[in-house]
């Protein structure tokens, strides 16, 4: 299941890199472009860091241990 996560934000990034290359040659103050992009780019960042956070919650406890260096029982 993390890997799925793990995949999906690389998606997430790589769809954002995208969207920026295609709006650079867009006015930013053009209809209200300027802030219907910067509402979408900030509930982007909001997704984007509670998927990362909620990474955690998804890795066995196997690897949880080995990331913060509990030894084994």
């Amino acid at each position: 299941m993390s890997q799925q996560l793990i995949t999906a934000l690389d998606c997430l990034d790589k769809a954002m890199r995208q969207l920026r290359q295609a709006t650079l040659d867009i006015p930013y103050r053009r209809e209200g472009f300027k802030g219907d992009h910067n509402a979408f780019v900030r509930s982007v960042a909001v997704l984007r860091t509670s998927l990362s956070y909620s990474r955690s919650q998804l890795e066995s406890e196997s690897a949880r241990r080995r990331r913060r260096g509990s030894p084994r029982k």
